[in-house]
């Protein structure tokens, strides 16, 4: 765990224990003396009721603000300096034995109650604030903070006519009552309206300056209607059959899984095709009561052909049919995926390999040695604790290689946490990663790289005497002379870092200058209710999804996206349809080779700088990769100007992205 995560944990410790300090405080009452009912000094005591009353409901609402914007921003010197705060003004109040108040007679409060009594209704602002019961707006937590006090109000004057016990047991009754009320009302509140139109947006709507295909004119493009261009009629063409399908799979541990799958098999087939082919891929949907899409993930394909369900496409229903057609312009490592309900359709095995060999690649002849092309994707089954495999063996695998022989292993971390491959034995290179070469890539003595989810990294080396083990977490595979899993004791290779790896060279986005436009994206982490759950939401910009920033571009545009990651995990970042370089990582320009990215993964405190030309029209997707994430709101749009979309997602339709 890093600095950062240190602080960011320990700052969320502290604002949880922000509302104990207040309560503890709110116990120990002053002093009070007590007065018959009707004299003046009763009288009196109403009067000071009444002004202690306006000023804890005005410390309330001031002090409860403070805590939404300081648990919010997710500071963490706020939060010690807050909880400091807390400790000094509980300090002034000491608990001292109270005097009884006979029948008859009024308790009236000393002058250290009402101190008490602010940091009584504060921590149930703090409360509230923290676990974001309303919407994050002022008149929101003005309401709430204001019925909370009201109600402490009322429970004040109830203790003064019912002191002792029984007044004790009413508090706790009704303010029992109270939070189950506010937390019902909240989850209520957040359920998402039963249909979002992706071009409810303003950012999506059309008739603004700039078409698609040429800026600054008048129009409006259906995503439909954006296909990509001719193919070449002498490509050549490779027809797939997709079809979603449920199978009881044996994973090598002996477990058994439930299934989806694409052809009945875990991963799905492997798609493999040569650069300027054209692909049609049939996409048949079997399964119960669910629709399906496929998402080519890297792949930079046409608008309508990128598989997302209420914004590129309807989601295929159970006994219909899609055909994808797009033509394979970029060579490297992608793969494939469902992106219908894709936090529980992937988990569940609805993914596969693509791969694009390049189109120069020189073929070997007859009595040359065949290069070991593998495509190893890792992917973990059923909850966070669950079985991790590579393919479907959950343990130790051994492939047989001769030695001499290349060998070029392309990972997939289809996974949406972060994961670790380690490679040893051999001198590698790190050849691409998420689909785009190295440039001159030097040789390492091993490496450990680290994949986000979703993103994919090529490794080649020649074939040693000796085995060569890759490993990823507990499972792993031993390349050797002869097929033994017999592995080796060897130091821990150092990180690869592909921000100073491999020399710089031309790129088709220019590094230096100021961009037509530039976005900063902010997440955060907050406790609060989503569509009608309890959730962690990680926010992007102060808000989840439909209430996220639209990334608005026109075509031909140079594009800069800030983003900075304040919460305790990591985030993959993927952006649909485009390939971004990235420029800078916490500040500093990288220096080797020209990193680009479909899918980057932003650490806890990391803050990245990437850049893109906007050259694909359309309405795209940028959400985290981790899955569950995006399901909770962790999604916002790349928008063309010019662009719209006839499809609609929400609950009343069968479009289900996340």
């Amino acid at each position: 765990m890093g600095l950062y995560s240190i602080v960011h944990y320990a700052d969320m410790i502290l604002a949880l224990l922000l509302p104990v300090f207040g309560l503890t405080a709110a116990a120990a009452v002053g002093p009070r003396s007590v007065v018959p009912r009707g004299s003046s000094a009763a009288r009196t005591a109403v009067v000071a009721f009444g002004t202690t009353a306006i000023l804890r409901l005005l410390c309330t609402l001031a002090l409860g603000w403070f805590g939404w914007v300081f648990l919010a921003s997710r500071l963490p010197a706020a939060g010690g300096c807050a909880v400091v705060c807390v400790v000094l003004l509980a300090g002034w109040v000491r608990p001292v034995p109270r005097a009884s108040a006979p029948t008859g007679a009024h308790e009236v409060p000393g002058w250290r109650s009402p101190v008490a009594a602010v940091w009584a209704t504060t921590a149930v602002a703090f409360i509230t604030s923290y676990a974001q019961l309303v919407s994050p707006d002022l008149a929101g937590i003005v309401t709430v903070t204001a019925v909370v006090t009201l109600i402490a109000e009322v429970l004040w004057w109830w203790r003064l006519r019912a002191p002792g016990r029984r007044g004790t047991v009413v508090r706790v009754v009704a303010v029992a009552a109270a939070i189950g009320i506010g937390i019902s009302v909240a989850a209520q509140a957040s359920t998402l309206p039963p249909e979002l139109a992706v071009t409810g947006h303003s950012g999506h709507q059309p008739g603004s300056a700039g078409s698609p295909g040429s800026p600054g004119s008048l129009g409006a493009v259906d995503v439909a209607a954006l296909t990509g261009t001719r193919p070449d009629p002498s490509a050549v063409v490779h027809h797939f059959t997709l079809t979603a399908q449920p199978a009881t799979i044996p994973l090598s541990s002996g477990q058994q899984v439930s299934a989806w799958t694409f052809n009945g098999t875990i991963p799905g087939p492997e798609l493999r095709v040569t650069q300027g082919d054209l692909v049609e891929v049939t996409l048949h949907n079997e399964l119960p009561d669910a629709g399906v899409t496929v998402h080519w993930h890297g792949v930079d394909v046409p608008n309508a052909m990128d598989g997302v369900a209420g914004v590129t496409q309807d989601a295929v229903p159970p006994g219909g049919t899609f055909v994808y057609r797009f033509v394979a312009a970029q060579a490297g490592t992608y793969w494939y995926h469902s992106h219908q309900q894709s936090s529980e359709q992937v988990r569940r095995g609805l993914y596969g390999a693509f791969i694009v060999t390049p189109r120069d690649q020189p073929q070997p002849d007859a009595g040359t040695v065949q290069p070991v092309d593998d495509a190893i994707l890792r992917h973990r089954w059923g909850s966070e604790e669950g079985v991790t495999t590579l393919g479907l063996d959950a343990g130790l695998q051994a492939r047989q290689v001769d030695p001499g022989r290349p060998v070029r292993l392309r990972l997939i971390n289809a996974e949406t946490d972060p994961a670790t491959f380690t490679l040893t034995g051999t001198t590698v290179r790190v050849a691409a990663i998420d689909g785009t070469d190295i440039h001159q890539p030097a040789d390492l003595p091993g490496t450990r790289i680290l994949l986000g989810g979703g993103s994919r990294a090529d490794l080649i080396f020649t074939m040693p005497t000796t085995p060569v083990v890759l490993r990823a977490g507990t499972v792993g595979i031993v390349y050797s002379p002869d097929g033994r899993a017999d592995t080796h004791t060897v130091a821990v290779p150092a990180q690869f870092d592909p921000a100073t790896y491999g020399t710089l060279t031309a790129t088709t986005v220019p590094t230096g200058g100021a961009p037509d436009r530039h976005y900063t994206l902010r997440i955060d982490e907050r406790l609060r209710f989503y569509d009608g759950r309890f959730v962690v939401g990680y926010t992007l910009n102060d808000a989840l999804y439909p209430d996220t920033p639209v990334l608005q571009v026109t075509a031909g545009d140079l594009v800069d996206l800030t983003i900075i990651n304040r919460s305790g995990l990591d985030h993959p970042m993927h952006l649909h349809g485009h390939h971004a370089l990235v420029l800078q990582r916490d500040g500093r320009p990288t220096t080797g080779s020209p990193w680009w990215v479909d899918t980057l993964n932003v650490a806890p405190g990391q803050t990245y700088r990437i850049r893109f030309r906007a050259d694909n029209p359309g309405i795209w997707m940028e959400h985290c990769h981790n899955l569950e994430h995006a399901a909770d709101g962790m999604t916002l749009h790349l928008a063309y100007t010019g662009v719209t979309t006839t499809f609609h997602t929400g609950g009343i339709t069968a479009n289900q992205p996340e």
